[in-house]
């Protein structure tokens, strides 16, 4: 089948150390050119297949914007998104997502 796929890029991530938190806080997370390498080879996929698989850029605050980036409101351990990062995602891909080709199913 031709199924489409939608890959979100991986995002700039500010881990800290949380309470509660399942492991600590991973330095290698917050390194924006391994993010960005990562995302790279993620687009060499993608680019294999132009007609099924498109790859869905995220909110630039989480590299750009210091006041949501670190802020634990939207990602409790500057990694996992709580409930405001989980709506900046949605809103900022929401468009990107409509506009993939719909296939038929037969």
């Amino acid at each position: 089948t031709k199924t489409a796929v939608a890959v979100l890029e991986i995002p700039c991530m500010r881990p800290v150390d949380s309470k509660g938190g399942p492991v600590p806080a991973l330095k290698e997370r917050g390194d924006d050119l391994r993010t960005k390498h990562l995302n790279e080879l993620i687009k060499n996929v993608v680019d294999e297949y132009p007609s099924q698989v498109y790859f869905v850029e995220g909110p630039t605050e989480w590299c750009n914007s210091a006041k949501i980036s670190s802020s634990l409101s939207y990602r409790w351990d500057g990694v996992h998104v709580y409930k405001p990062g989980a709506k900046l995602i949605l809103e900022t891909i929401a468009d990107d997502l409509l506009a993939i080709p719909v296939r038929s199913r037969k």
